[in-house]
């Protein structure tokens, strides 16, 4: 018979198929209404069934695990996790869990012949995994998971120039589009150093004086609005004059754009529909620009560093972009900061080294 506790679980005690021995199972009720008690009895079931089977499939596992844990992921990432886990089941098979080792899991990966990058993607989720079976008792071992190491990744390191645009580089693609929608998504994204999502999900009410306020994003696998990426991400950011400028030229192009495609929205900046902006027929627009006039491969998230880069080279502080960012601690940020810093160094090295104070 099952039982809720004082801090929010369902539990009900079993005894154990695989030891013969009493145990509690339990589960987290999401609320106290009826609806969420049922909810929570029926996953208790599931897991109780699922315990009972001396051989735990592993699609039978990844699928409890989604149920249990979908409240506390956002779409995004079960879309991300459900592809990798189903990538990898597909290359190790729909195994009996407890029959599983890490060197067998290791020959099938390498033996599937894709890049060590891919399959550490794959492990790291299929380790996460792993430890929440482990925990909840689908295995009896967590040997796999101490096992299983990641396969030797070193890419050849990226130029950290390639990850930000110059002025001049950044006026040149802008002078290189002609659609001038996108050419005002671009310009805006290197002014306000905004995630692309954060764009698209915006509202006019975000837009608020001097002050824009970004408290969501727009998830564009799923098509959905979530809540902000991180705690740091929700954030207000100053407009600046340069931002402003863009930002009157985004309302009054939107204004035209309603009239001629005639629809009512909400949205800060939508699409020719009224409707969120589409995402990959921006970014695939911003690529193949990008292509025709640089070496790096340019996306959004190249406009974010970019604004990053330009500030920096203004003198603004690296816990100021940092602010703006959204970011509470960021390595790229970091490296940018300071390479930029460098190069302004050494710019005035060479501006002393052309002075002669004596002669």
């Amino acid at each position: 018979m099952a039982w809720i506790t004082a801090d929010g679980y369902m539990q009900e005690r079993i005894v154990d198929p695989h030891t013969g021995l009493k145990k509690v199972v339990s589960v987290k009720v999401s609320g106290t209404s009826e609806r969420a008690k049922q909810d929570a009895y029926r996953r208790l079931q599931e897991r109780i069934e699922t315990m009972g089977d001396p051989h735990v499939r592993l699609t039978a596992a990844i699928d409890t695990y989604f149920k249990e844990n979908e409240r506390d992921l956002k779409p995004s990432s079960i879309r991300k996790m459900t592809i990798e886990l189903e990538q990898f089941v597909k290359i190790v098979g729909d195994a009996n869990m407890d029959s599983l080792t890490a060197g067998y899991i290791r020959k099938k990966l390498l033996d599937s012949g894709k890049p060590n990058r891919t399959l550490n993607g794959y492990l790291k989720v299929f380790k996460t995994f792993w430890m929440w079976a482990y925990r909840n008792d689908l295995v009896k071992s967590r040997e796999v998971f101490d096992k299983l190491t990641y396969f030797n990744d070193t890419p050849e390191k990226e130029r950290i120039q390639d990850k930000y645009l110059e002025t001049k580089e950044l006026k040149l693609l802008l002078d290189s589009m002609k659609e001038e929608r996108w050419k005002l998504v671009t310009e805006f994204l290197a002014l306000s150093g905004l995630r692309i999502g954060e764009l698209v999900a915006l509202n006019k009410t975000d837009v608020w004086g001097n002050i824009l306020r970004i408290n969501k994003t727009y998830d564009a696998n799923n098509k959905v609005v979530t809540s902000a990426k991180t705690y740091s991400s929700k954030r207000e950011i100053h407009i600046q004059p340069e931002l402003r400028d863009c930002i009157d030229r985004m309302l009054k192009y939107e204004e035209w754009q309603k009239e001629v495609c005639g629809y009512e929205s909400d949205l800060f900046f939508p699409d020719t529909d009224g409707d969120y902006l589409k995402y990959h027929t921006y970014h695939k627009y911003l690529l193949e620009n990008g292509a025709k006039l640089f070496t790096k491969r340019i996306t959004p998230h190249v406009l974010r560093h970019t604004h990053c880069s330009l500030l920096a080279m203004s003198g603004v502080s690296l816990d100021a972009i940092a602010n703006r960012l959204g970011h509470e601690d960021s390595k790229i940020t970091k490296e940018i900061y300071f390479h930029r810093l460098e190069e302004l160094k050494e710019k005035e090295n060479r501006q002393l080294d052309g002075i002669r104070l004596l002669s």
